[in-house]
């Protein structure tokens, strides 16, 4: 299935800033990852635009598929140096994984990117050269699975200076702490929130400067099918059943129809799973959702309209799994498995349910409407979402 670098960030604002003064920008391809974190000069408002106009201007350029050199020339003419403290108006780093594993890193006047790998940090084969003034840094390295890496802004390394750290924690001791926290094994989520922690720790709460933290984990790759409603031609019915069942991955289904529909093709007993709430769940206030249904070979059977709207719901301001409640309920299982894929298919058919025409909402089935919000929420969220009709 392939690796894929999962990835995280966390911002903290200077004291007494609304805004922070650095920006993240990650994007996912088909078969590439783009990592851009900028850090404006100074703080602030001022800082936050520059910081996002640079992110933003060398993510949609390298996407068309831009040199790194044009990529620079462009930042340099349009983002000068300051002319008073002969500084950038704002420095980047610059990350490229291609297909989970070919890795191209660009740095300008940023911190070095940290790379642990079985428990500790590797020395990248870096160059210098001069791009329109620019002097950057350059390397390229293959990811193994199980390695970690983070990028991190200025407010890192200067992080209590004066405190614990006379000089600030430095790259050496921020190095040493991604190797520690590294040897847990967590996913990058953790690992931004223990940098994050820390920082503020040092810093007593009170920032000198903003601090961004990109952190990833280089980890087997994983899939999602789901297979929903019944095809426009019943012929089809066992082609769309198959598809799900020889899918990589996890599978589920979404609909009462569907179900039956791959029960009858399977040849196996479709049960209900009566599975009662956990007392004190967010879901008991929330619309009573159908019981969920087990079969052979399926990770997850619900109910279509009720629980794909709620699903959508559920996904609502959540970056990870971590985010959502406890809940056992479909919506918030469902939800589950769409946060712990990488790449989620969609097998949709589009049969219209004779039970379901005052749900046409006009001409469009509001299955169709809820999908479509939730697989704009995915792709929000970095997900690669492929779709197929039947």
């Amino acid at each position: 299935m392939g690796q894929l670098v999962e990835t995280a960030w966390e911002s903290l604002n200077k004291r007494g800033e609304e805004l922070c003064g650095d920006w993240v920008k990650i994007t996912r391809t088909r078969d590439s990852l783009i990592v851009v974190l900028s850090d404006g000069l100074g703080s602030g408002v001022k800082a936050n635009i520059l910081a996002t106009l640079t992110a933003e201007i060398a993510t949609s350029m390298l996407v068309r598929g831009a040199r790194i050199d044009d990529v620079v020339e462009t930042l340099a003419a349009t983002l000068p140096e300051c002319q008073v403290r002969h500084l950038a108006y704002a420095t980047f780093a610059v990350l490229q994984v291609f297909y989970g594993r070919e890795a191209y890193l660009v740095e300008y006047d940023s911190p070095p990117l940290i790379l642990v790998r079985g428990g500790k940090a590797v020395s990248l084969p870096a160059t210098e050269r001069v791009v329109a003034g620019r002097t950057i840094r350059e390397a390229r390295f293959t990811l193994e699975n199980g390695d970690y890496m983070a990028m991190v802004s200025d407010g890192y390394i200067h992080a209590g200076v004066g405190g614990l750290y006379r000089m600030g924690w430095g790259q050496k001791n921020l190095t040493t702490a991604v190797e520690r926290w590294a040897a847990t094994q967590g996913d990058a989520h953790e690992l931004a929130n223990a940098l994050s922690r820390t920082c503020l720790k040092l810093s007593d709460g009170k920032l000198g400067d903003d601090a961004t933290a990109v952190t990833m984990r280089v980890r087997i790759r994983r899939k999602l099918t789901i297979l929903t409603g019944p095809p426009s031609d019943p012929t089809l019915d066992a082609q769309a059943v198959a598809r799900l069942m020889s899918a990589d991955g996890a599978k589920a289904i979404c609909g009462g129809t569907t179900a039956q529909m791959a029960a009858r093709v399977v040849g196996k007993p479709l049960k209900v799973a009566w599975r009662p709430l956990r007392p004190g769940s967010s879901a008991v206030a929330g619309p009573k959702l159908p019981p969920m249904g087990l079969l052979e070979g399926v990770d997850l059977v619900t109910e279509g309209i009720l629980t794909i709207s709620a699903a959508v719901d559920r996904l609502k301001n959540v970056q990870s799994i971590r985010d959502l409640p406890p809940d056992q309920d479909a919506a918030t299982q469902l939800a589950r498995l769409l946060l712990n894929a990488d790449r989620i298919h969609f097998i949709i058919g589009d049969a219209i349910n004779p039970q379901q025409l005052a749900d046409v909402v006009r001409g469009v089935p509001m299955r169709e409407i809820y999908l479509d919000a939730l697989i704009a929420r995915l792709n929000a969220l970095n997900k690669i979402v492929t779709v197929e009709h039947l």
